[in-house]
């Protein structure tokens, strides 16, 4: 059995696809996918991950409405939350991290400095 859970909330299949194949050479990791905002909040508050890898761009929801829902819910307001998005400019990082995000990575991902981020977050237990 998994040592931890992995929600990623994306929209993109493409960047939900990158994100598995990183995710599936870690054994102790069990990801799990949403495709919008509000199915990622009720799988967040069912399922309960460790994590939260949250897109900031949503069809439904932008990522602070996200962040801001499961920090209202006393299920998942202690789990930690990254910011993903294309968006690098210095003060959209700026206010994510005021937002209460735990970090903000950049799109297109980074394979190495994504798995040295989910390492620091999730140390490898098998």
């Amino acid at each position: 059995m998994p040592a931890y859970r992995l929600l990623y909330i994306e929209d993109n299949p493409v960047n939900a696809l990158v994100v598995e194949e990183l995710v599936s050479r870690r054994a102790d990791i069990e990801l799990r996918g949403a495709e919008d905002g509000h199915s990622g909040l009720a799988l967040a508050r069912d399922w309960r991950p460790h994590l939260v890898l949250l897109d900031m761009q949503l069809p439904d929801l932008d990522g602070f409405q996200v962040r801001q829902a499961l920090a209202e819910h006393p299920d998942t307001a202690a789990i930690p939350c990254i910011a993903l998005s294309a968006n690098a400019m210095p003060e959209d990082i700026k206010s994510a991290l005021a937002a209460g995000f735990a970090d903000y990575w950049t799109k297109p991902i980074d394979f190495q400095a994504f798995q040295k981020g989910l390492a620091e977050r999730l140390p490898h237990r098998d």
